[in-house]
């Protein structure tokens, strides 16, 4: 009878932690040229108007088991450091968020399973002699995971990176002749 007339006990409105982040996209090109193409040409299609912190003209590149961003100036920044990795394969990064003391990670994988238009608007089809199928090559599929979100990660850097990685990714996808 102590509880009769107090107040039900309130219970904190606390979120649990947020859903991984996922983005994939396929390129017209095999395993090995994708791979090239993201680790060793970041920096000609990384969207640096979109994340960056000194503007449009930081340049981005994988060196020193690091994403780095170095200003017109030469200040740099890491985004992120390698945490493992498997070549050819996959990437896995402890990701930063400048002005924020979190941390989260980024899995970056291939999988060269699947196959993909060698030119637009070619589809992929299986056969042999003269048709679509004489347009088509292996292709790749690069996949992000954006994991390790806590409720006490700001929600607005939650939501731009849920919009960040289809842009980067259409935009690995065009470097690497996919449309």
């Amino acid at each position: 009878m102590s509880g009769l007339f107090s107040h039900p006990p309130v219970v904190a409105d606390v979120p649990g932690p947020r859903p991984d982040l996922r983005a994939a996209v396929a390129v017209p090109a095999p395993p090995d040229h994708a791979w090239a193409g993201l680790m060793e040409h970041l920096h000609l299609w990384w969207p640096a108007e979109e994340l960056s912190r000194w503007g449009a003209d930081s340049f981005f590149d994988l060196e020193d088991n690091a994403l780095v961003e170095t200003s017109a100036d030469d200040d740099e920044n890491v985004w992120g450091e390698v945490t493992d990795s498997r070549p050819g394969e996959w990437l896995e990064l402890q990701w930063r968020h400048v002005g924020s003391a979190s941390t989260t990670l980024v899995r970056l994988a291939m999988d060269g399973e699947g196959s993909a238009p060698s030119r637009p608007g070619a589809a992929a089809s299986t056969g042999s002699g003269g048709g679509p199928a004489d347009d088509v090559r292996a292709g790749t599929t690069l996949t992000v995971v954006h994991t390790g979100w806590s409720a006490a990660d700001p929600q607005d850097l939650y939501d731009f990176y849920q919009g960040f990685w289809p842009l980067a990714l259409s935009r690995f996808q065009r470097f690497m002749g996919g449309s």
